[in-house]
């Protein structure tokens, strides 16, 4: 998946996003662990990324939109996959039943901390789901390693893939979702979030691109058409959610346009996806 320190770096970023919503009076979500998670640097590249002061409402609301679809899918998903689950601490703060099994697969550098939180977590809290660590590199093939830590592939499984696949190329994002769709022999809903291509035409991400392109390096993986990624990897689309639409923006989206350059670029577009393996009932988005 790259750099460690680049991840390690990330997963502290988002927690310091997730400390930050949870001190909010209206906040959408209380993660109380975040804080410690995110330690002191992750709130110094939480500043950094904000030079105009001006807070970026994705990241709660992407928070919450997970959060919402995870609580409802846990009444018949049996296991929760959450690939590149950074500091995520939903086995232990959402109302997850005793029954559901958490496998979380990031780099171990990014697993150890969470799980000494989430361990002492389980001890203060009472019929929490099971958590377990998967230690992995997502650009490489991963399916052995959570087989190995217990997943079994004909139990009803929810697969989560929350900020991570811009850090994957195409290839690498295609691998693992294939993986997860061979690997679910039962009912599976997929859900992941992506960037549009404009994405990358932005000029805070010109330095990337140029060095990328420079070393012969693959760009991070964005697509206009999430609804033929699902197609192509074995999941059928169902819902293809962008933020800032009724599904998602709780109050904090309102005001997005269509995309965010204002129609500018038709290609700087967000989507929140949801797809199955074996379709039954149309899935509906989470709502409140």
């Amino acid at each position: 998946m790259g750099n460690d320190t680049v991840i390690a770096g990330t997963a502290r970023w988002t927690a310091a996003a997730r400390a930050r919503e949870s001190a909010r009076p209206d906040r959408l979500f209380d993660d109380p662990w975040a804080a410690l998670l995110a330690e002191p640097d992750g709130f110094e590249m939480l500043a950094a990324r904000e030079p105009d002061g001006v807070e970026n409402p994705y990241l709660p609301v992407r928070t919450r939109f997970f959060d919402d679809l995870i609580v409802t899918h846990s009444g018949w998903a049996t296991q929760i996959v959450l690939l590149g689950a950074g500091h995520d601490t939903r086995a232990v703060r959402l109302p997850l039943p005793d029954t559901v099994t958490v496998f979380a697969l990031d780099q171990p550098d990014v697993l150890i901390p969470t799980e000494a939180v989430i361990t002492h977590a389980r001890t203060q809290k009472h019929n929490t789901a099971e958590w377990r660590p998967v230690a992995v590199d997502l650009a490489a093939p991963w399916d052995h390693h959570l087989l190995s830590a217990g997943f079994h592939p004909g139990s009803p499984t929810l697969w989560i893939a929350e900020g991570l696949l811009f850090y994957l190329t195409d290839a690498q994002v295609h691998e693992s979702l294939n993986l997860a769709a061979n690997l679910s022999q039962d009912r599976a809903v997929l859900a992941a979030d992506i960037f549009g291509t404009g994405l990358l035409e932005l000029p805070a991400m010109r330095g990337l691109v140029e060095h990328r392109r420079a070393t012969a390096t693959p760009l991070p993986y964005c697509t206009d058409t999430p609804d033929l990624l699902l197609t192509r990897t074995g999941w059928t689309p169902d819902h293809i959610v962008e933020p800032g639409q009724p599904q998602a923006n709780f109050g904090r989206l309102r005001t997005l346009p269509h995309d965010w350059s204002g129609g500018k670029n038709p290609t700087l577009r967000t989507y929140l996806v949801i797809g199955q393996t074996k379709p039954t009932t149309p899935t509906e988005p989470p709502r409140r």
